[in-house]
């Protein structure tokens, strides 16, 4: 979000043009999508999950610090031998990198940690805090760079991805096993573990891992396109201010994802498939709604918020419904598969297929 609010100060100041500044935000996902199962590879061999995570928080800090950095210029092109944008795509690559690791990492230790009738509820509290950070970092972005001006603020905001980082490196979050729940002893859980690592990944897993991929992808395509043309839309069909349409309603759909996560986290836990199908036909039924409901704010207005509740609440449902359908030793890696390459590839190319959809029409 940082090099994203940041872009109107690079047009206007800095003279980068904005196919240039797409390129730059394309890159945080690329990075993440081509990252993400070399990440799940790597913590499914050697089960360093919070080396890992502290890994990959050091890159993120990395890249929102070398963001902060280029717009200096000076000292980095004299240290570096880089322009302003070569620099702003190279962090942004490090940052997006360094991203792939949180979700299907963050993912595998709390599926680990708690027996399948806990793992979607521990999944839903896990993503509502972070639905609640993207509702909120707007706001706190713009308010740190304004108080402390461009290249400070930025740089500032980088350091604190640090204190995130130095809290796991102090307080490993790494398991070897769930804990006991309702089906059985700690014994027998282990044992299960134990006999799921040497088990090989079978057809019925890899058809799974497959399907769920692609429904991510659908979805991270038509979410993110949605998203990406919604304010366009507001402002130019709908007449609104761009303040109240950009400011007001996309922060309705958004914070629907804290109390939505942890709902649907809950529920993914007595049933996997249904929470899935009913993500899955609310997001599309609730745009359909809107699109026909123009002329009632209000209602307009709820169905937006409906489709912020389904877009922002898989989560748990994708990750919990992973960690029923492979075996332990197999997590991270498919984690990274339906997570990075699915959701986050149809993130990267939903803005494209939308656009070229819409084409003139708006």
């Amino acid at each position: 979000m940082v090099p994203l609010s940041i872009f109107p100060l690079l047009l206007t100041q800095f003279g980068l043009a904005a196919p240039e500044l797409g390129v730059v935000a394309a890159m945080w996902n690329i990075t993440s999508v081509i990252g993400s199962p070399a990440v799940g590879h790597l913590s499914n061999r050697f089960r360093r999950n919070s080396a890992l995570l502290v890994a990959g928080l050091l890159m993120m800090a990395v890249g929102v610090i070398g963001t902060g950095w280029s717009v200096t210029a000076g000292p980095l092109q004299s240290s570096l031998s880089l322009g302003l944008y070569p620099a702003l795509v190279l962090f942004a690559a490090v940052g997006g990198l360094g991203s792939a690791v949180c979700h299907p990492i963050g993912g595998t230790v709390l599926s680990q940690a708690y027996p399948p009738s806990k793992t979607g509820k521990a999944l839903g509290l896990n993503g509502a805090a972070g639905s609640l950070g993207r509702a909120l970092y707007p706001s706190i972005v713009v308010i740190i760079i304004t108080t402390l001006n461009l290249p400070y603020g930025v740089i500032a905001l980088g350091l604190l991805g640090l204190i995130p980082a130095a809290l796991i490196g102090l307080f490993p979050l790494d398991t070897r096993g769930k804990t006991p729940g309702a089906s059985g002893s700690i014994e027998s859980l282990h044992r299960e573990n134990e006999s799921a690592d040497v088990a090989p990944l079978d057809r019925f897993a890899i058809i799974n891992v497959l399907v769920l991929t692609t429904i991510a992808m659908i979805r991270g395509t038509f979410g993110q396109g949605v998203v990406a043309f919604l304010s366009v839309f507001i402002v130019e069909v709908q007449l609104y201010s761009f303040s109240f349409g950009v400011g007001v309603i996309m922060m309705i759909a958004i914070v629907l994802g804290v109390p939505g996560q942890i709902v649907f986290g809950q529920f993914s836990d007595r049933h996997r498939i249904a929470s899935l199908a009913v993500i899955t036909a609310g997001q599309s039924l609730a745009i359909i709604f809107y699109l026909y409901t123009l002329s009632n704010p209000i209602v307009a207005v709820a169905c937006l918020a409906m489709f912020g509740l389904f877009t922002y609440s898989s989560y748990p449902v994708f990750l919990s419904a992973v960690s029923d359908s492979v075996p332990s030793r197999f997590l991270s890696l498919s984690n990274a598969i339906v997570w990075g390459v699915g959701l986050l590839g149809g993130n990267s190319i939903g803005p494209l297929v939308v656009g070229l959809a819409v084409g003139t029409d708006l």
